[in-house]
């Protein structure tokens, strides 16, 4: 028996920081990403190994639902973002888009950043004027618009040109004017753009300008039915469709129009007209057929005659915004919601069925009762011959301003795109990010220089957001020791084979505090197995027990994305395994981490980390372990190796693990990462290599292995680790 566990224990300097303590999962590092980058991430800590590295993580994004601030920028008299326009994912592999309207252009988010330009690769032997002939699509001005290309770009001489592969080519070079309604029209993927004077397309390649065939018009709205396109502007309603416009409504008392909104469910147009009210359209199916109109004023219950913005819910209901509230269709009848002393500016509505509110005193999110589950429900179980009045519903309103979330409370417009929320502020474009739940799975083969089959490393995490409550996660953390054959006690000849494994598991939660502070803790229970198959009549090598971590993380300290961690793990009661007088400490461990954003453009991120971890066991002088709040001060100022002074603190500093590595990321789908190990404690000096292959915002795959560059005996020379992480 003796034999066997020694077996085992063996592996344990080339497994751990440190020998001196059991339990040597708590210690095995999880996540190819950061085994790929020196195994450091307590400063990082953004995916579902946060639970390991730093549970302090969880409380913010993009693991937590988070707030921040995309595009600063101060317009406290007018909205410099003055529409938005949005391509959600519509499938696995796409990725999600926004396009926003300004006060001097056009500006695109990539799922990372904002760009002012539309990048084009270069085919074959194409030079840049040919790139630019096909984007401006015209030859009238060419020689201006190369030249303008040209100094976006960076390129003066010919020279310059032969070496250029992609063509950033710039919004405003077409459209400069400030920007009145953007639309994304998801069926033919174009950009439909409305200024002041004209309206413009852009198909992916080229613009296309539709002066002569529209005329000009300040445009005020745009709104896609099937292959048509609503156009609204100060001079009358126009639909495109076949390549044709043509002018509708001129029945309307006023031809100025504000908003439009498309009820697809119904099959109806919905106009906000200035000076009229609301009107409905039915359009015509066939040639011989009539557009049918009708319209709502005062008198039909709406609250005035000059509504701004129009939205229809997911049960076909149709809101409108005014300056003092809100009016809202039930397809029965118009019902107010009165706005005390504040002003509305917009209105939208997300996927699962929220209203959002846009106003001079932040953002209100209303669910109707009738969009709920519950609501629905109720709402057919009562029946349509029930009077409207007879029910009570049950209306869930949260208000977000600059107590809670916001910079400011001055908010023009709202667009929920996905998960996320879109807004125009007077401090710039502001996101609410709703977190996604993270699936994260990781195997790695341990000491492949060895060649044990059955000695694996293996984890799974998982992470739930709680709204405002911070974020929630759960674990499993499991190492297969392999199989070890020992003799038995009596007879040499009878050998005996012993399976080891530990397994941990556990469960996280993350919450921020004010000025990017958070704080996390784990809670993990661990069983650990060396001698499983004993045979009869031997006791067998088991225990089980707990721990707990407990984290900080300190976004942008001193400087913005300088990021600080410091951590305490696996703080917990000794274990025995066979003699209940023998006990071994589990790894306390001290954690410090830092990390940096080098770079972070449209296309690039560069990220630096830096982790140093130090276990921190300690025996009293009986040889039994110190409880953690003597050994977690008391082992830093006693090293095992001694000394006085500043040989103290060195020798002190140099029990612990130096972990160094970076992160190269392009367009948000390919990683590049590599790191630095230093334990000469262990014995252990490595260089880490890894890359990252992002498919959508859904599905992320991670590979990384170990490279020895010391003298020592490299046991871990060659470790390969791959990781999977799945966002839903």
């Amino acid at each position: 028996m003796r034999k066997s566990l020694l077996s085992a224990l063996l592996l344990a300097p080339a497994l751990s920081f440190a020998a001196g303590s059991a339990i040597i999962t708590l210690e095995m590092p999880v996540g190819a990403r950061q085994l790929g980058m020196g195994e450091a991430g307590a400063a990082l800590a953004d995916d579902p190994t946060a639970m390991y590295y730093n549970p302090a993580g969880l409380a913010f994004g993009p693991l937590a639902d988070e707030w921040r601030m995309s595009y600063p920028v101060e317009s406290k008299n007018a909205p410099f973002f003055t529409s938005m326009a949005s391509r959600s994912k519509d499938g696995f592999f796409s990725k999600s888009e926004l396009w926003a309207g300004t006060a001097n252009g056009i500006q695109k988010f990539d799922g990372e950043q904002w760009v002012d330009y539309h990048s084009i690769t270069l085919q074959g032997n194409a030079k840049v004027r040919d790139a630019v002939k096909v984007y401006v699509g015209t030859e009238h001005g060419l020689d201006e618009y190369v030249r303008q290309v040209k100094k976006f770009n960076d390129i003066k001489t010919a020279d310059d040109e032969k070496h250029v592969v992609e063509v950033k080519m710039p919004w405003n070079l077409i459209v400069k004017d400030t920007i009145t309604a953007v639309l994304y029209e998801s069926r033919t993927e174009k950009l439909w753009v409305g200024t002041p004077k004209s309206l413009y397309r852009f198909d992916g390649k080229a613009w296309k300008c539709y002066d002569s065939e529209l005329g000009n018009h300040r445009i005020t709205a745009l709104v896609s039915q099937g292959a048509s396109i609503w156009i609204g502007t100060e001079d009358g309603l126009f639909v495109y469709r076949n390549g044709q416009f043509e002018q509708k409504g001129k029945v309307l008392p006023s031809q100025k129009v504000r908003a439009l909104v498309w009820s697809e469910s119904r099959k109806e147009l919905y106009v906000a007209v200035e000076g009229a009210g609301i009107a409905r359209l039915i359009p015509k199916k066939s040639v011989n057929d009539k557009d049918r109109w009708s319209l709502f004023n005062q008198e039909d219950g709406i609250m005035d005659l000059s509504p701004t913005a129009l939205a229809v819910d997911s049960s076909g209901h149709v809101w409108a915004a005014h300056n003092g509230g809100l009016s809202h269709f039930t397809l029965r009848k118009w019902e107010q919601v009165q706005f005390a002393d504040n002003k509305v500016n917009d209105i939208s509505v997300d996927q699962r069925g929220g209203i959002w509110i846009a106003t001079d005193k932040g953002v209100w999110r209303h669910l109707p009762d009738y969009a709920t589950a519950s609501g629905r429900k109720a709402e057919l179980e009562r029946g349509s011959a029930e009077e409207e009045g007879s029910t009570k519903s049950e209306d869930e309103w949260i208000h977000y301003h600059s107590g809670n979330g916001l910079s400011t409370n001055k908010v023009w417009a709202v667009l929920p795109q996905g998960n996320d929320v879109w807004f125009s502020t007077a401090n710039g474009m502001e996101q609410f990010k709703d977190a996604d739940y993270q699936i994260m799975a990781f195997y790695e083969k341990l000491l492949p220089i060895l060649n044990i089959p059955d000695l694996y490393h293996l984890y799974a995490g998982m992470t739930i957001p709680l709204n405002d409550w911070g974020t929630l996660g759960f674990f499993v953390n499991f190492v297969s020791f392999g199989s070890t054959v020992a003799s038995g006690d009596v007879d040499a000849d009878d050998l005996v084979a012993y399976n080891s494994s530990e397994i941990v598991g556990g469960f996280s939660y993350g919450t921020r505090f004010p000025n990017d502070w958070g704080l996390g803790l784990s809670i993990k229970f661990f069983y650990s197995d060396l001698s499983s198959g004993a045979a009869a009549g031997q006791e067998e090598a088991t225990t089980f027990g707990y721990a707990f971590d407990i984290g900080i993380l300190k976004k942008n300290l001193l400087v913005d994305k300088l990021n600080f961690a410091l951590v305490l793990a696996n703080i917990g009661p000794s274990v025995y395994y066979v003699d209940k007088t023998i006990e071994d400490p589990i790894p306390l461990t001290w954690r410090l981490g830092l990390s940096y954003e080098l770079l972070s453009l449209a296309d690039y991120k560069w990220t630096i980390v830096a982790d140093y971890n130090r276990e921190v066991v300690y025996d009293d002088d009986k040889g039994n372990p110190e409880p953690f709040y003597i050994s977690c001060w008391k082992s830093l100022a006693n090293p095992e190796r001694g000394g006085d002074g500043f040989g103290a603190v060195k020798n002190s500093l140099l029990q612990g693990v130096f972990n160094l590595g970076t992160e190269f990321v392009y367009a948000n789908t390919i990683a590049l990462r590599a790191g630095y190990l230093y334990d000469q404690t262990g014995k252990r000096n490595e260089v880490d290599l890894g890359f990252g292959f992002m498919l959508s915002d859904v599905l992320q795959f991670d590979f990384s292995t170990i490279k020895d560059v010391g003298d020592n005996d490299g046991v871990r020379d060659g470790q390969m680790r791959f990781g999977m992480l799945f966002k839903f």
